[in-house]
């Protein structure tokens, strides 16, 4: 209390020491007006590069997520595309076996991101430093 009663008592000093910085700010704020002038394809490639730099792990799980979906998927189109039900059912076999098999895979981990035990425990490995696993909840949704 004493404390807050001495700076009440010399607010006027800290009232010009105040001042002096808001002109410091304000002249360098006016310095750097300069440098803010930026090409728009720049600023959007600046914010890209911020984005990739904050969410490079979630990139990077989606990335692997999707592409063993399409390695999946296609697995399946062509293993069935070599058998006489083909010639039978033509692509709506091919396509709904395809869609099966990346079915499977996501039936499989879907429950996965939302183990409390499993996440805890992976938490505390090195594996957390490459995958998000305090973001378990959104790729459950997704």
């Amino acid at each position: 209390l004493w404390q807050l009663e001495t700076l009440l008592l010399q607010k006027d000093t800290y009232l010009n020491y105040s001042q002096a910085l808001s002109y410091t700010s304000q002249a360098l704020s006016q310095n750097l007006q300069g440098l803010r002038k930026k090409s728009p394809i720049r600023r959007m490639s600046r914010r890209f590069l911020y984005y990739l730099q904050e969410n490079w792990r979630r990139i990077w799980v989606l990335t692997l997520w999707v592409c063993i979906m399409i390695g999946l998927f296609t697995w399946k189109f062509f293993q069935y595309k070599k058998k006489d039900a083909f010639h039978v059912m033509g692509y709506c076999l091919l396509t709904a076996k395809g869609a099966a098999e990346t079915l499977k895979f996501n039936m499989a981990l879907i429950l996965f991101p939302v183990c409390r035990n499993t996440i805890t425990w992976l938490r505390s490995t090195k594996l957390s430093y490459v995958v998000p696993f305090d973001d378990n909840i959104n790729f459950h949704k997704i």
